[in-house]
């Protein structure tokens, strides 16, 4: 889990390690020398920073695409058990009531129970139950009218759009950079940072200013990567906002009937 604590951490180790680090290479190497090699290390960096910028902006921008999608789907899944809720209106009971009070316990559900275990990357069987008993009252439903009939079909559809974004939810939440991309980062942000080490720079404060700004742009850059990478969990995630709004519109609607 990304907490602003632990980033705001991270990046003060990052940005004292490089520092560190920078003043090590300053006491162990002889900086007059440092300039007859600015002619290959100069187009090096150059090299070196904008591989790892493009790098670091694509997957950057990635995370928040893939983080703005998990959004979209738990609103369009949301929205799917609201059109259930809202079509049984047109059938009979008690199977509307049936039907309305599993709408209803899949938000609970959901907001309650299952949002929390997906920080631990895991579902919840009673989510997966009330959804299959949602599926089974509808399948074995049989419309009395063709007005019954057209509801019944719309509302299938609802619970079929319910599942596909149910799973995308899933998959979103299954979705991530692998280990193997989390080193090239660490390494590629590193070695970025060491470049900058052997440049002369007569001035060892301006140095340690130039070199903490380096490094501190590079763990913000990191550390927003690691925040939308996984949606569901940490201070910047998706919240079970819309189901909440679900169940306070289920609520009072079932509070309101006779």
């Amino acid at each position: 889990m990304v907490t602003f604590l632990l980033g705001f951490l991270a990046i003060l180790l990052s940005v004292g390690m490089a520092v560190a680090c920078m003043l090590l290479v300053r006491r162990k190497c002889d900086i007059s020398e440092m300039r007859m090699h600015h002619d290959v290390a100069d187009p090096l960096l150059s090299v070196v920073g904008t591989l790892f910028s493009i790098l670091l902006g694509f997957l950057v921008a990635g995370a928040m695409q893939r983080f703005d999608e998990a959004r979209v789907n738990v609103q369009e899944e949301a929205g799917a058990l609201a059109d259930v809720f809202r079509g049984s209106e047109g059938l009979p009971e008690p199977f509307r009531a049936t039907l309305q009070k599993n709408c209803l316990g899949y938000a609970d559900i959901v907001i309650d129970e299952e949002w929390k275990l997906m920080e631990e990357k895991k579902s919840s069987d009673r989510a997966w139950a009330t959804y299959s008993e949602i599926w089974r009252l509808c399948v074995n439903f049989n419309p009395g009218s063709d007005g019954q009939s057209n509801v019944h079909q719309a509302i299938l559809a609802a619970i079929s759009r319910l599942g596909n974004y149910r799973t995308l939810r899933f998959a979103a939440m299954l979705n991530q950079l692998p280990l193997g991309m989390w080193i090239v980062v660490l390494a590629g942000g590193g070695a970025t940072i060491a470049f900058t080490y052997f440049f002369e720079v007569k001035n060892e404060k301006v140095q340690v200013v130039m070199t903490a700004l380096v490094a501190t742009v590079m763990a913000l850059n990191i550390f927003l990567l690691a925040n939308y990478d996984y949606p569901f969990s940490g201070d910047v995630r998706v919240n079970p906002t819309a189901f909440q709004l679900d169940r306070n519109l289920f609520q009072g609607f079932l509070q309101k009937r006779p």
